[in-house]
């Protein structure tokens, strides 16, 4: 189940524009902010309820709270509707830095003093537990490009809950926990190629090169 907001509602404790069963929701994220997205494919009867930008909410892996994606790339077929959606956290993309320089400051600190100076008024709370304290010069920069300097140099992991952003030290704990069909896993799917797989050969003897042989022996 999807639910379609306007680009700007924060609050999606309600049904939103519409409810949709997609024929296809497909959720992937990446470590930090390599990337964090939705493929949706849904009936073309929707076509009137999905715009660029809006916003489409659902429940992810790793979340409590439903997440709310960015629609972006809508391509319209003759029966369905199909679209990719970025997490909102990559909003920050939009918010630019014109001359910014936090200056021997923490995490905390320094995504703070960044997120106070975008060129317009920024969405996201931060909240960080690095310790670890540095400097950065971010003139002409957004946001998105800001926070990667800020993860290599102050050495964190960036997490996000729609507008809430965390800078943290580690993300989980690795407990030993093995995945199995039947016991934690909910299902599975396998795909085969086989078209490079040879399962019969039929032989051909070339008779041109016997003929040949017997040419330069005459």
């Amino acid at each position: 189940m999807i639910k379609i907001f306007n680009s700007n509602d924060r609050d999606f404790s309600t049904a939103g524009n519409i409810i949709i069963n997609p024929i296809k929701c497909v959720e992937t994220r990446k470590k930090s902010l390599n990337g964090w997205y939705i493929d949706v494919e849904i009936p073309i009867k929707y076509k009137d309820y999905i715009e660029q930008d809006m916003l489409c909410v659902v429940k992810t892996k790793s979340k409590l709270n439903p997440q709310a994606f960015r629609i972006k790339n809508i391509e319209k077929r003759q029966r369905k509707i199909i679209f990719q959606a970025r997490h909102v956290m990559f909003d920050a993309e939009d918010y630019f830095l014109l001359d910014v320089r936090p200056t021997n400051q923490n995490g905390q600190n320094a995504l703070s003093y960044i997120n106070e100076r975008t060129d317009k008024t920024s969405p996201f709370t931060i909240f960080s537990n690095v310790t670890v304290q540095d400097t950065a010069y971010f003139i002409r920069k957004n946001m998105l490009e800001a926070w990667g300097v800020i993860e290599g140099r102050w050495g964190g992991v960036f997490d996000a809950d729609n507008w809430n952003i965390k800078f943290l030290t580690k993300l989980g704990n690795d407990n030993g926990e093995t995945i199995m069909y039947g016991k934690n896993l909910k299902g599975i799917e396998v795909y085969e190629d086989w078209s490079n797989v040879v399962t019969k050969l039929y032989p051909v003897r070339i008779q041109w090169i016997v003929i040949a042989r017997n040419f330069f022996r005459e």
